[in-house]
């Protein structure tokens, strides 16, 4: 999708709908072979020209031509008119950077190019239910409908995303908003200071020599084994950062108490290049730390007692009875009165608080350091949502410190995904924004300068490779033989999104032999997108890989697939990898595949097991897990689907089960419901969109001949039509991330 014109008069021909402002154009004063738009509205750019002049001069001198846009922008679709009329002239535009009150759009209907977010977009005020995308703006092929302004935030703007649209984002160029956080603040100051420290720090050499890890309570399951893991990664992408005169510090939050001040010390080390957060968050906090661990009798009873307290308040808050509740719980865990003392005094609700405080970083927290890392990685949820007034990575970016540019989410995000892809480029010296566009996600946004990049000694601009030699088939091959974990692993994917399913056969043959874990997942990354033999045969052998990241991913794509012939590896799997989080994806992948199948599977693997209590432990575990499965499916959601005395939102709640719960066994069933003329068009049209997500499964030819029949059919609403034809696109076109399928 890269590099391509068929699109040039998109927006010109959709642009009556609103009447365009007049745009002050400042073109470069450099000559680069690629360039770069700085996007402000006119307020801010009378506020702050200095200072985006010098921003300006120091983009360009850092090899990009750069053009400024003022406007008193008024909706999205003027500035993206402008965007495209740059994009195809000389020379190419590779990247925006918006400052300032630029139009935000609001999307709809999009939830399948999310990672995790799913908000009944019915129940809940479009503001909390549309997710901020600059998607709208960097990937040219998506169609949008404008649905309305948002009467309160003026800057958001709402589109829904069109049936007839691609239903996969691939982004043309990347993009980035510089916009501070704070309330009652001087924006336009913190602006001026934020722009000339960045054009100061593009001077200086800054190689990545110095990292920071912190992987948080609850993240993917505090698992050991996954957190060891991502340390492999990164040395194969950082490599200097494991040699003498390189640092990098793995923290997991159980190491110490005091963990939320060790962080805060640690981000302000002199020196420190980037830093990555893995952990669960909100839009003004990163949630940090568990509850301290106890260590004896005392601690143990404090903790109870803590726990009670806490319910007993919420009870209050609720205007529930407190009495009843602690009833409730002396009843519950036969537990004296005397347990509750202290609730509501002022010095225990005080101590409570202090202890809750220290658990979690908050925005006046990060007002109060100076963080130095030139680049931080937010995997968190909410930490990245740039539409709200206040917002955890604008307060880390345009902040006292020394952040010139971090990556964080506007809506929720799943734990699961592949959060350090392409890193490693940070390490060739590849700008930001261009390791960023290959993030397809809709709720992911990078703040602050997207231009900026590491120093590197590497003899290959991957820079200008990757916008102007993307196609260049020939000097991609010679890479794939570099001994360069990171050179090998990227000519892996740019050969696939030039050759696709001509490159299978290699894909296979470069999993099975490279030694690089980043290699192996690029391969079967890309091998996924095909989604052809060669993957589903492939995932015998990953299922098995070194890596946990790897074994987790092939598990859960098994159940996705739904091929019987992954359950007796499964078994296997289930019941020996030493990963908590490969054995939950496997039992997760046992139903999908074949519920009767699946449970078939772990009696005989039980049956050739020695008689054990432990034997007896799992199979009381297990078995009667399995048979629920079938319980719950075939006696329970399938018979409320179809119940036309329950209440139709109770139906419709049903059939989006199968968004997330991909059961083939139940393909049948809900085809027949969808084609049945009789059910409400409401009901038929949730299956339509659950059946959306089974892109992966062996039923798929199924399911797209049952897809096209709506599609066909006299009697489908034009609003039921609109749901299949989105949901054939999504099938054809396969997943948005294949990683989170």
């Amino acid at each position: 999708m890269f590099l391509r014109v068929r699109y040039l008069f998109i927006l010109l021909i959709v642009s009556f709908h609103f009447g365009f402002a007049q745009v002050q154009e400042i073109k470069p004063g450099k000559k680069h072979a690629t360039a770069f738009a700085i996007i402000i509205d006119l307020k801010t750019y009378n506020n702050c020209k200095d200072a985006v002049i010098n921003y300006k001069n120091s983009v360009e001198d850092d090899g990009l031509s750069a053009y400024i846009l003022v406007s008193d922008w008024k909706n999205p679709d003027e500035v993206k008119k402008e965007i495209i009329r740059l994009f195809n002239q000389k020379p190419p535009l590779e990247g925006v950077v918006f400052i300032g009150e630029i139009p935000i759009p609001m999307i709809r209907n999009a939830q399948h190019m999310t990672s995790a977010f799913k908000l009944d977009e019915e129940k809940y005020p479009w503001f909390r239910s549309s997710v901020p995308s600059d998607r709208f703006y960097d990937d040219f092929d998506l169609k949008f409908q404008y649905l309305k302004q948002d009467s309160i935030h003026k800057l958001s703007h709402y589109y829904a995303l069109l049936s007839d649209s691609p239903q996969r984002i691939e982004r043309d160029i990347y993009s980035a908003r510089i916009k501070p956080s704070g309330a009652d603040i001087n924006k336009y100051e913190i602006i001026n200071s934020y722009l000339n420290r960045v054009a100061k720090i593009k001077k200086e050499k800054n190689y990545v020599d110095n990292a920071l890890v912190f992987l948080g309570h609850g993240y993917i399951s505090n698992s050991l084994t996954a957190w060891s893991d991502e340390k492999l990664s990164l040395q194969e992408q950082f490599p200097e950062l494991f040699v003498p005169g390189g640092r990098i510090k793995n923290l997991f939050h159980e190491m110490d108490r005091e963990m939320k001040e060790i962080l805060k010390r640690e981000l302000q080390q002199e020196g420190l290049d980037i830093a990555l957060f893995h952990a669960h968050g909100d839009t003004d906090m990163q949630l940090l730390l568990s509850y301290p661990i106890a260590q004896n009798v005392d601690e143990n009873l404090e903790a109870v007692k803590l726990y009670l307290r806490s319910k007993i308040r919420s009870a209050e808050r609720r205007k529930q009875p407190v009495d009843k509740a602690k009833e409730y719980f002396m009843k519950e865990f036969t537990i004296p009165e005397y347990f509750f003392d202290g609730t509501f005094s002022d010095s225990s609700i005080a101590a409570d608080s202090l202890l809750g405080y220290k658990l979690d970083m908050y925005l006046d927290d990060i007002r109060n350091i100076k963080p130095q890392p030139k680049f931080i990685l937010f995997d968190e949820c909410f930490n990245g949502s740039f539409h709200l007034d206040e917002y955890i990575a604008g307060e880390y970016v345009f902040g006292k410190g020394n952040v010139v540019a971090g990556e964080g989410n506007s809506v929720n995000c799943l734990q699961d995904k592949w959060a350090d892809e392409f890193l490693g480029w940070l390490n060739k010296g590849v700008r930001v924004g261009l390791r960023h566009r290959e993030i397809n996600l809709l709720e992911s946004h990078l703040i602050g300068d997207p231009t900026f990049r590491f120093s590197s000694d590497s003899k290959y601009d991957l820079n200008k490779m990757l916008v102007l030699g993307r196609n260049t088939i020939s000097d991609w091959r010679k890479l794939l033989k570099n001994e360069d974990d990171i050179l090998r692993g990227t000519a892996v994917r740019i050969l696939f999104y030039n050759l696709k399913s001509k490159f299978e056969n290699e894909l296979v043959d470069i999993y099975q032999r490279d030694k690089s874990f980043n290699v192996r997942l690029h391969a079967l990354k890309s091998l996924a997108e095909i989604n052809g033999e060669g993957f589903r045969n492939v995932l015998l052998k990953s299922i098995n890989d070194p890596s946990e990241y790897i074994r987790r991913k092939s598990a859960e794509w098994m159940g996705e697939v739904g091929d019987v012939k992954y359950l007796p590896v499964l078994t296997k799997h289930v019941f020996t990898d030493e990963s908590d989080r490969v054995v939950f994806n496997g039992k997760s992948a046992f139903g999908f595949i074949s519920i009767n199948g699946s449970l078939n599977e772990v009696k005989k693997y039980f049956a050739e097991l020695p008689s054990s209590d432990y034997k007896n432990q799992l199979e009381k575990l297990y078995i009667p897990s399995l048979e629920r499965n079938k319980t719950w499916v075939f006696d329970e959601i399938i018979p409320n689907i179809k119940n036309d005395t329950l209440q139709l939102k109770k139906r419709i709640s049903e059939a989006k089960t199968f968004r997330n719960y991909k059961f083939r066994d139940a393909i049948p069933e809900l085809v027949g419901i969808m084609l049945d003329n009789n059910q409400p068009d409401s009901l038929r049209n949730s299956i339509v969109e659950a059946l959306g997500w089974f892109s992966f499964s062996i039923e798929k030819k199924t399911i797209l001949g049952a897809i096209e029949k709506v599609i066909v059919d006299k009697f489908s609403s034009g609003y039921l039509k609109n749901e299949a034809v989105k949901t054939k696109y999504r099938l054809i076109q396969g997943a948005n991330e294949v990683m989170l399928p």
